[in-house]
């Protein structure tokens, strides 16, 4: 059984040199896995991924919603899409270890990017090595 739960987020980030300072409508999906609850069947409480998701989210800065991402440097490293994904990664699998996947996207319907993130570390500087 696998469970999942999807929050909005809005946020401003860059990527420099390929983008200045611009925001976006990000779409998370947090993917749970592993032995269910005998009595209501379900691998995570939703509830208690909802509140915090909350969390999470912030009040207008304080989180990720309505933040400039770029001032979250220490916690996230550029904020490129792959690294907003593993910093969420990060801070949800702190708190429900049976997470089993991060899908992060952002821009419209029919014109959407995208990455998904299921714990790799792998990186091109390992791959040179």
């Amino acid at each position: 059984m696998k469970t999942y739960c999807e929050f909005t987020f809005e946020a401003a980030h860059s990527v420099h040199p390929y983008s200045g300072l611009h925001g976006h409508t990000f779409v998370a999906r947090l993917t749970f896995g592993g032995p269910v609850d005998e009595v209501y069947g379900w691998p995570v409480n939703l509830y208690d991924v909802e509140n915090y998701i909350a969390e999470l989210k912030g009040n207008h800065g304080t989180g990720l919603d309505h933040a400039n991402l770029d001032l979250k440097q220490d916690e996230i490293g550029l904020a490129s899409l792959e690294n907003i994904t593993t910093y969420i990664w990060r801070k949800v699998k702190e708190r429900f270890p049976n997470l089993e996947e991060v899908e992060l996207k952002r821009g419209m319907a029919g014109s959407s990017e995208g990455c998904i993130y299921r714990g790799e570390t792998v990186r091109s500087a390992d791959l040179a090595a």
